[in-house]
C-alpha cells in the first residue's frame, strides 16, 4: 500500500502588526497570499505551479474570517485562483480577525471593548463561541466557494475535543489541527497516538506528520513535515519512514507565505526564499520520482472517502539525526537576514 501524502497549504492573512501599532492594518491577499514581488507571484500562485510540474494538487486551508476586516473582494481574489486552477480549497480559521473587526467598530463607535484574552485560539473558547466563529467561517467559505467546506484546520493548530465536536455539528468530518509540537494549544491536556489517525467526537483527524529531534528546538523535542522548518534529507527520512512502516497518511504543511522573506510584519517589502523553494522542488521531485511508494492526494478526497481512513493502522515517528539537523539549523541562521 502507498503512503497517502497530503500538501497542505495554511493561506491566511496576517494582523501585520495592526494590534500593537494603530497605523497598521492586516495584510491582503497580494502581499500575505500572493505574495507578489516585481509582478511576479511567490505565493500560492508559485506552489500551484510547481506541483503542477508532476501532476500533483494541494489543500489549501484558506481563512475566511479575515473577510470582516479586508473586504469580500480580498477573499473572492483567492478562492476564484485556487478553484479556477482545480485545487481542493478547505477551510482555516483565525478567531482574532473577528475580534479585531469588533474592536475597530467599537473605536469608530466611541465604545470601550475588552478583546477577549487569547483571542486567536479557537480552541480555548468556550463550545458556543467556537460554534458561532465556525458558523460564520463555514458561511462565508460557502459564499465564496459555492459549496460546503468537508475538512478544516484551526489557525495556530488550537483546536480542542469541543472544535471536533463542533465541527460534528456542521457536517465537517475530517481536521488536520492536531499539532504534537504544541501541547499547549493544540489539543492541550489530551494525549494522543502520534502520526496517527483517529476518530474523535465523530470528526476524523489526521494529524501534521512529526519527528523527534535531538536538538533542543522546541518543548516536546519534535519537529512537523514543514519545508521552511526542516532541511529536505530531513523530510526525505520521515518520508522513507512511513513509507517502510506502511503508514497510511503522511501530512506535511507549508504556508502561502513560506517561500518569501518579509522585511517587516507588514509585509510591504518581500524577497523570494531562496533555500525554502530549493527545498519544495525538491522535495516534489522526490515524490515524483517514488510515486511507486508515495501517493499525494488532497484532504477533500479523504474526506469523500472515510473508509480509507478507518483502514489505517501504522504509524512511525522518525528520529532526525543530529548532523543533518545541524546543518540546517546553520544554513537557516546565514538564510535568516532579510537582504540574502
Amino acid at each position: 500500500m502507498k503512503t497517502k501524502v497530503y500538501f497542505t497549504v495554511d493561506t491566511e492573512a496576517s494582523m501585520g502588526g495592526a494590534w500593537s501599532n494603530p497605523e497598521r492594518f492586516p495584510t491582503p491577499a497580494e502581499r500575505h497570499v500572493f505574495c507578489n514581488i516585481g509582478g511576479r507571484p511567490f505565493g500560492v500562485p508559485l506552489i500551484v505551479d510547481l506541483m503542477a510540474r508532476y501532476g500533483f494538487r494541494a489543500t489549501y486551508f484558506v481563512e475566511t474570517l479575515a473577510t470582516r476586516v479586508l473586504g469580500d473582494a480580498d477573499t473572492t481574489s483567492i478562492f476564484d485562483y485556487l478553484l479556477k486552477h482545480g485545487q481542493d480549497v478547505q477551510l482555516h480559521l483565525h478567531s482574532n480577525f473577528r475580534y479585531y473587526s469588533e474592536f475597530r467598530q467599537a473605536q469608530a463607535e466611541g465604545r470601550s471593548y475588552q478583546v477577549p484574552k487569547s483571542c486567536h485560539l479557537l480552541g480555548q473558547f468556550a463550545e458556543a463561541v467556537q460554534l458561532d466563529l465556525l458558523t460564520e467561517a463555514t458561511a462565508l467559505f460557502e459564499r465564496f466557494s459555492g459549496r460546503r467546506p468537508t475538512a478544516f484546520r484551526a489557525g495556530c493548530w488550537a483546536g480542542s475535543h469541543i472544535t471536533l465536536r463542533c465541527l460534528a455539528t456542521l457536517g465537517i468530518h475530517l481536521d488536520s489541527s492536531l499539532n504534537p509540537c504544541y501541547p499547549d494549544i493544540s489539543f492541550p491536556g489530551e494525549r494522543h497516538e502520534l502520526n496517527s489517525v483517529q476518530k474523535i467526537e465523530g470528526v476524523w483527524e489526521i494529524p501534521v506528520t512529526v519527528a523527534r529531534t535531538r536538538l533542543p528546538e522546541n518543548k516536546p523535542g519534535m519537529k512537523f513535515a514543514d519545508c521552511t522548518g526542516l532541511a529536505f534529507p530531513e523530510i526525505r527520512r520521515m518520508l522513507d519512514a512511513a513509507a517502510a512502516a506502511g503508514q497510511e497518511h503522511f501530512i506535511i504543511v507549508f504556508h502561502s507565505f513560506s517561500a518569501v522573506k518579509a522585511k517587516d510584519v507588514s509585509y510591504a517589502e518581500l524577497r523570494p526564499n531562496r533555500i525554502v523553494i530549493q527545498r519544495l522542488e525538491k522535495l516534489l521531485r522526490y515524490l515524483a520520482d517514488n510515486r511507486a511508494r508515495f501517493e499525494v492526494s488532497t484532504m477533500g478526497e479523504a474526506a469523500a472517502n472515510p473508509a480509507l481512513l478507518e483502514a489505517s493502522s501504522h504509524t512511525v515517528v522518525a528520529e532526525l539525526g543530529f548532523f543533518r539537523a545541524g546543518i540546517r539549523k546553520a544554513v537557516q541562521l546565514i538564510n535568516s537576514p532579510y537582504w540574502i
